[in-house]
C-alpha cells in the first residue's frame, strides 16, 4: 500500500530536479556554479536544498549496513578512482558532515565524490571526450574506418596524432570497436595497457583495475608492461597493471549481448547480477543480505526494463523489497 504524501511545496521541487540532474550523467562543471547561485538565491532555496540532501542522509545507514562485512560492495563504494583524498571529503563526509556546511560546498562536493556511484564524478567528465549516463549507449564513428559504441556509464578520451585520430583512452566503462582495413593500428588504452589492430571488431570493459579484452572478429594485440598476447576471433583476456592472464574461448554472442540490449546471466552470483544491473539502471539496488550474495541467477533481462528484472529476482528469491527516492532499492 502506497502511504500518504504531502503535496512539495515549488522550492521542494526545483531543489530535487537539482538532485535529479546531478544523477543524470550530463552534470558538468557549469551546473556546479548554477546551484551555487540557486542556493545564493534566498535561506529558503540553501533550506529546501539541504533538506532534499537530507534524504541521502537517511538513506546512509542501509548502505553502510549492506555493505558492513561484503567485501565487495565495500570495495565498490571505496574504489581509488571514486573515493577522495586523505585531504579531501570522503563519501561518508559528504552525506553526513558536509550536510552541515553551505548549499555551494555540498554543491561541489556532491558533483566531483558523488555518493555511492550514483551519477558521474565531474573530474571524470572534465577527462572525457565523450560519456554514457545510466542505461545510455551510443555509436561514433571517429575516424576512417573506425566506429566506437559506447555502453552504459562509459567514458573515453580521444587521442590524436598529427591531427588523425589514432586511437582512444577508455576511463570507465565498456566499448565495442570495429576497426577495418586501417593502415596503422588503431589502439585503445586502459589501465596503463593497450588493445591495437589494423582490422578486427573487439570490445574492451574496464570497471575498477581490470580490464577484460575480447575479439570478436580479426586479430587483436593486447599488451601490458612487459606483456604482450595476440587474441583471434572468439577469444578473450584480462589484463591489470601487474600482468597478463591466460587466454580464454568465449561465446561471441555471450559477450556482446548489451549491443542488442540484453543482458545474459548462466548461473551467476546474485551479487555480481545486482551490481551489473546497477550499471545500467539509475539509482542503485542494495543487496542487504549477505547470505543470498552467491545465490546463482541465469536469464536474460531487457536492459531497457531492468525493474522487471529486480521483481523477478525478488519472486524467485523471496526477498523483501523497500524502495527509497533517488532510485534506491534495498533487497533483503
Amino acid at each position: 500500500m502506497q502511504p500518504s504524501l504531502r503535496t512539495p511545496d515549488e522550492l521542494e521541487l526545483q531543489a530535487h530536479a537539482w538532485l535529479r540532474r546531478l544523477r543524470s550523467g550530463t552534470a558538468r562543471a557549469a551546473d556546479a556554479h548554477a546551484l551555487r547561485h540557486w542556493c545564493a538565491t534566498s535561506p529558503a532555496h540553501a533550506q529546501a536544498f539541504e533538506k532534499a540532501q537530507r534524504m541521502w542522509q537517511d538513506m546512509l545507514p542501509a548502505a553502510v549496513l549492506a555493505s558492513a562485512g561484503d567485501a565487495e560492495l565495500a570495495a565498490l563504494r571505496n574504489r581509488p578512482s571514486r573515493k577522495a583524498t586523505q585531504q579531501g571529503i570522503s563519501r561518508r563526509a559528504f552525506l553526513g558532515g558536509a550536510l552541515a556546511t553551505s548549499c555551494a560546498a555540498i554543491a561541489g562536493v556532491a558533483l566531483i565524490h558523488p555518493p555511492l556511484d550514483m551519477w558521474p564524478s565531474v573530474a571524470d567528465a572534465w577527462r572525457a571526450d565523450y560519456r554514457t549516463a545510466a542505461g545510455e549507449q551510443r555509436d561514433i564513428q571517429l575516424a576512417s574506418g573506425v566506429s566506437v559504441e559506447m555502453n552504459t556509464r562509459s567514458a573515453i578520451a580521444v587521442q590524436t596524432l598529427r591531427g588523425e585520430t589514432v586511437g582512444i583512452q577508455l576511463l570507465d566503462g565498456e566499448v565495442a570497436v570495429d576497426a577495418t582495413h586501417r593502415d596503422q593500428p588503431f589502439v585503445v588504452s586502459a589501465a596503463g595497457g593497450r588493445a591495437s589492430s589494423i582490422d578486427a571488431r573487439f570490445e574492451l570493459r574496464h570497471l575498477g583495475n581490470a580490464v577484460c579484452v575480447t575479439c570478436l572478429d580479426g586479430m587483436v594485440k593486447v599488451a601490458s608492461g612487459n606483456d604482450e598476447v595476440v587474441l583471434r576471433a572468439a577469444q578473450q583476456v584480462t589484463y591489470d597493471s601487474q600482468a597478463i592472464q591466460a587466454i580464454r574461448s568465449i561465446n561471441p554472442v555471450d559477450a556482446s549481448g548489451w549491443r542488442s540490449g540484453i543482458l545474459s546471466f548462466r548461473q551467476t552470483a546474485l551479487a555480481q547480477v545486482v551490481e551489473e544491473i546497477n550499471r545500467y539502471r539509475p539509482g542503485r539496488v542494495v543487496l542487504m543480505s549477505k547470505a543470498m550474495a552467491d545465490k546463482p541467477v541465469s536469464g536474460r533481462f531487457h536492459i531497457r526494463d531492468l525493474d522487471k528484472a529486480i521483481a523477478q529476482i525478488q519472486r524467485l528469491f523471496k526477498l523483501d523489497v523497500t524502495s527509497l527516492p533517488g532510485g534506491l532499492v534495498l533487497l533483503k
